[in-house]
């Protein structure tokens, strides 16, 4: 199968050309150079160095591809809505037109669970439960456009909503918790101890082969949650994270209703300055640190044969053995 993969330079993109190569006629779309030409020297996979909005470049991309996993994004808590929607709205939107001028019958869309945050504890979410009343941020809001431009297209598509990914290449999460660590000491944004899940970015691409390859006997803009399946209390997962990367810390907790209004001031000021500097905490990273928030991924075990091949545990061993790589 010749596929096309968006946002190749990046965590999940990676992943899919690092597992996928050898059965796959893989391409992929990247912009930092240097990570396409080792990943062409590693994999047999062949770069495209674009942006998303330079049409005529994606046309020719896109030339003689059947699929196309589209996993480019700005996934961030902090940007300019313009920002989001040229890299989120209209990228996609570009994406599904030059795949429907050079007749790709199917795309994979990777979306976000953040379409379901809302600020409020929410368990087993299944794909039919309701959606944020009230759009968290603006990936959140873009990213459901996103899915709206796919689900409208003729190119026949699935989305996938994967939650909180982590591992190999992961430049956001992980890095992030680490640079929150001062003293040893780890202050959370809340009283208390929510449980969360966590999506391991091999499951992540293991799920999106498998709706690739079975796109033909799903419905067209069909949605499925993914996850570990293994929803554990946030505390758990950042000791041994911490722990694993020989970083113990001490958490120490801050009470969420008094920090909450004080982080949104801190954001419209910062809105307003030139630079638009990124807050050290958001609203929405707060929030997503005090809500409990857990995902039903039944509908994809049963109907894409999905099961998560790597734990948790493992998932973090694999991000260390990478951290260390980085640091020779």
């Amino acid at each position: 199968m010749k596929i096309l993969i968006t946002g190749g330079s990046g965590m999940l993109g990676s992943a899919l050309i690092r597992l996928f190569h050898q059965q796959h006629q893989l391409r992929f779309i990247a912009r930092n150079r240097k990570i396409a030409e080792q990943l062409e020297r590693d994999f047999t996979a062949v770069a495209y160095l674009l942006d998303l909005n330079d049409r005529t470049a994606l046309i020719k991309a896109c030339e003689g591809v059947d699929a196309i996993i589209h996993c480019a994004a700005l996934s961030s808590p902090w940007g300019t809505y313009e920002q989001f929607f040229q890299a989120n709205v209209a990228a996609t939107q570009n994406l599904v037109e030059a795949a429907r001028i050079q007749h790709v019958s199917h795309l994979v869309h990777i979306s976000t669970t953040s379409v379901y945050f809302d600020y409020a504890d929410r368990w087993a979410i299944t794909e039919n439960d309701a959606l944020a009343r009230q759009w968290c941020n603006d990936y959140a809001k873009t990213k459901y456009h996103a899915e709206r431009v796919v689900a409208n297209s003729p190119v026949k598509s699935v989305i996938l909503r994967p939650r909180g990914i982590f591992g190999p290449n992961d430049r956001a999460i992980v890095p992030r918790v680490m640079s929150s660590v001062f003293r040893g000491q780890l202050l959370l944004p809340s009283g208390r101890n929510p449980v969360v899940d966590l999506t391991c970015v091999d499951n992540v691409a293991h799920a999106a082969m498998l709706a690739c390859t079975q796109i033909e006997n799903l419905s067209h803009g069909e949605v499925f949650n993914i996850s570990n399946g293994e929803p554990m209390p946030v505390e758990t997962l950042l000791q041994q994270l911490l722990t694993a990367l020989n970083r113990p810390v001490t958490i120490r907790r801050l009470p969420y209703a008094v920090l909450r209004p004080l982080l949104a001031v801190n954001e419209w000021l910062r809105h307003r300055l030139p630079a638009n500097p990124e807050p050290r905490l958001t609203c929405y990273s707060a929030g997503l640190l005090h809500h409990h928030q857990t995902l039903d991924i039944t509908k994809a075990r049963e109907i894409l044969g999905y099961q998560p091949h790597v734990t948790i545990k493992q998932g973090i061993e694999q991000y260390v053995r990478w951290f260390a790589t980085q640091n020779l």
